[in-house]
């Protein structure tokens, strides 16, 4: 069955491409408020479109905010992009591509994450219980997941959330060597691009 991703913009968890026997689609995984679990759909427009599609949904400028994101921590190509309701994207490569020029990349709402799994077949380990392979390795995942976390901490962390972006901070004192880790987060601003603010 197909649905659009602006139907369940709210609830969306994860969305990737996939090949169907229609051609190059975008599997959605979202909450499913009536049955209280996550469900998938397919969505036939191909990954890329269907993130510029919820991110119009949302007023966000996909192009401005990758050059924030670029400027901020200097990184050349960052894939992840987050929504005015605080929600972080993070890439994954999650396919191999059949064709030249087919993405290969989905995108997997950093909240719905339990855990990276290492391993022959590597997966993304989401709440749910759902598995989605990994076609890259697992250090570059767990790069693009840290990243994740930077950007949740620099630029989508609603209010109640202070107390991780806290722990993260003492986390980065501990690996950069500091002996003092701060006493508070290093928030530059709450969720940019929101059309309400």
């Amino acid at each position: 069955m197909e649905k659009r991703v602006e139907h369940v913009h709210d609830q969306l968890a994860a969305f990737y491409p996939e090949y169907t026997a229609q051609g190059n689609m975008t599997r959605l995984i979202y909450q499913d408020p009536e049955a209280d679990k996550t469900s998938s759909m397919i969505d036939p427009r191909q990954v890329e479109s269907v993130k510029r599609a919820l991110a119009r949904f949302y007023a966000v400028d996909l192009r401005a905010q990758a050059e924030i994101l670029r400027r901020t921590y200097h990184r050349r190509i960052l894939l992840h992009f987050f929504l005015p309701d605080y929600r972080v994207f993070v890439p994954f490569k999650l396919r191999e591509s059949r064709i030249s020029g087919d993405a290969c990349y989905g995108y997997v709402d950093i909240d719905h994450v339990a855990r990276l799994v290492p391993g022959n077949k590597p997966y993304v380990l989401m709440r749910s219980g759902e598995r989605l392979s990994l076609y890259s390795s697992i250090s570059t995942a767990r790069l693009a997941y840290f990243m994740g976390w930077e950007i949740v901490s620099d630029f989508a962390c609603a209010p109640d959330e202070l107390d991780l972006v806290h722990a993260l901070t003492i986390l980065r004192g501990v690996f950069a060597g500091d002996s003092q880790p701060k006493q508070g987060p290093s928030r530059k601003r709450q969720a940019m691009f929101s059309p309400n603010k």
